[in-house]
């Protein structure tokens, strides 16, 4: 059982956001609405979070080749988008009553916060349970979308963003 928002939840879903045109490339100054899934539908969903890996260096700046599950990579949406490269992709969010939640907000703030100790050599690192990005509502997915600004380098490689709903 998660929580989000300090609701309890008793369920989960993973929501894979493509990020490329027809001709299967990322452009900047575009905007990637959510798919427009039945799961949404009159579900309060209490926390969001962002399924990525922990890693700093990666092959292009938007992707990585490897998910935080290898069951989430999905050959036909490309490559699962990494922790580096969310910091260039930002979230907005509707309700279903068509008021903006989340305005432009990072999407690397989707990731689930994680302490960690100090660890040494050859034993474990210790984690605190997670923690999601906390929302009460009801998600509108056909206004709500992804942004990747102008100005932010292409990427000639079909990738997806993945998130986590939380939802009673």
């Amino acid at each position: 059982m998660e929580q989000g928002n300090n609701i309890e939840c008793l369920k989960t879903f993973r929501l894979k956001i493509p990020l490329f045109n027809e001709q299967g490339n990322g452009q900047p100054g575009q905007k990637y609405f959510f798919p427009d899934n039945p799961i949404f539908k009159n579900k309060n969903i209490v926390g969001i979070d962002l399924n990525a890996q922990e890693q700093i260096v990666s092959l292009s700046p938007l992707v990585i080749w490897q998910g935080d599950l290898s069951a989430d990579n999905d050959q036909n949406l490309g490559a699962l988008v990494g922790l580096e490269g969310a910091k260039y992709i930002y979230c907005t969010i509707y309700d279903q009553d068509e008021s903006e939640k989340f305005c432009a907000v990072p999407l690397r703030s989707f990731f689930p916060k994680q302490s960690y100790t100090a660890s040494i050599p050859g034993s474990i690192t210790d984690r605190s349970p997670r923690r999601v990005k906390p929302y009460y509502g009801r998600v509108n997915p056909r206004k709500s979308y992804l942004f990747i600004p102008v100005g932010t380098a292409t990427f000639n490689t079909r990738a997806y963003v993945s998130l986590t709903f939380y939802y009673n």
